[in-house]
């Protein structure tokens, strides 16, 4: 498949020299865009690690026609960790005096922060802006100050300086052109107006070891952004870095390392803010590689023994079956949306049709106990389950 070149050899961050550091094999169901080969580079200043090969007109293909988070109770509105994580957002926004302003989510998904903002007294307009229909037609206004709309973060469905606040949480990672979304960041708010963000914190991926490569499986995320990278390019456009947070939030699966950078609008370039590093993370990349290289030398030990079945399509799998070999091999998942897909051609199947023979290799890191028990129940001995890890 094709691939977009980066049309420049500058850090998309803070425009400092940048260098390659390696390739990373995706793939994915069907015509997936993620079926091509990650060029990763990092820089040398700011320690930010990025894809240099793919586009923001690609990655809009993939949240039109593949993405699923309209379905994923990682991202439900109601769950105890997400309001928990909401809360964090807001004491950030408290700590610094900033209520009840017309402000935007951007990328809100269901709308749960404006939703958990209109609920607890939010006393302006408050709206919601994503480019997942999917996922703003489960948005449910608590406030008659709440509203969605559709728009994305390039292309903001407001006029001239009328917000006082945007927050983005978890959108930055996704996006490519960074400065263009802060140049539209720029035209929304009025003076003074205040931005926050929140990105993970690539800096600390190694003190949350989920899985061998889970931060690097996760396709859409294109950046792995650093605290030097962030607050230079906010400075780079106007903004003035008010403060730099760093904490462990949760989510209903696991907990994370989170990044919060809040910036005030000055038009005018603000003086550095000094961020230590907190871990290198071109060094976490590459063992990350290593790590996914020895479970497939694992993988294609067992294959060559026996029939091997796959249960599971996820992002770690996606990761893992390009640099396979395997003939003989079925996959299976309980999702019925991707039992209606293919894998290189090959259908993916209900696991209650598979014949339970051979190996069975359980992909996704977050869900391995659950699978590992339903496998059990559907007949597959204890010492035929591989988990990845």
């Amino acid at each position: 498949m094709r691939v977009e070149a980066s049309d420049t050899d500058r850090c998309p961050a803070c425009g400092a020299s940048v260098c390659y550091l390696v390739d990373w094999k995706y793939s994915g169901l069907g015509k997936s865009i993620f079926n091509y080969t990650a060029q990763f580079y990092s820089c040398r200043d700011c320690g930010i690690v990025f894809v240099n090969n793919i586009s923001d007109a690609r990655l809009a293909e993939y949240y039109a026609e593949e993405c699923s988070y309209f379905e994923n109770a990682h991202f439900s509105v109601t769950s105890p960790e997400n309001r928990e994580k909401y809360s964090a957002y807001a004491g950030v926004l408290r700590h610094h005096a900033i209520d009840s302003v017309p402000m935007a989510d951007v990328g809100c998904g269901r709308g749960g922060f404006v939703t958990w903002l209109g609920q607890y007294g939010w006393d302006a307009a408050c709206w919601g802006v994503d480019v997942d229909v999917r996922s703003l037609q489960q948005g449910c206004a608590a406030s008659p100050n709440v509203t969605f709309r559709t728009g994305d973060a390039l292309h903001l469905p407001f006029r001239n300086r009328c917000l006082g606040l945007l927050t983005y949480f978890h959108v930055l990672e996704h996006i490519r052109d960074v400065h263009g979304l802060l140049r539209e960041a720029d035209r929304v708010l009025e003076p003074g107006g205040q931005l926050l963000i929140e990105v993970p914190d690539a800096e600390r991926y190694g003190e949350f070891p989920i899985g061998s490569a889970f931060w690097i499986s996760i396709r859409e995320h294109i950046f792995h952004y650093t605290a030097r990278a962030l607050t230079a390019a906010l400075r780079a456009h106007g903004f003035e870095v008010r403060e730099v947070v760093r904490k462990t939030l949760p989510t209903p699966e696991f907990a994370y390392p989170s990044l919060m950078v809040l910036g005030q609008k000055t038009g005018r370039l603000s003086p550095a803010v000094c961020t230590p590093s907190a871990g290198d993370v071109a060094a976490h990349l590459l063992e990350s590689k290593k790590a996914l290289l020895r479970q497939v030398r694992d993988i294609q030990a067992m294959a060559e023994k026996q029939p091997v079945t796959i249960w599971g399509c996820s992002a770690e799998l996606f990761s893992v079956l390009p640099l396979l070999d395997l003939r003989d091999y079925r996959i299976c998942d309980s999702s019925k949306r991707k039992q209606q897909a293919q894998y290189q051609g090959r259908a993916v199947e209900d696991p209650a049709s598979v014949p339970v023979e051979g190996t069975l290799i359980v992909a996704p890191y977050l869900h391995g106990a659950a699978i590992q028990s339903a496998a059990s129940r559907l007949g597959w001995p204890a010492h035929a389950i591989y988990l990845l890890h």
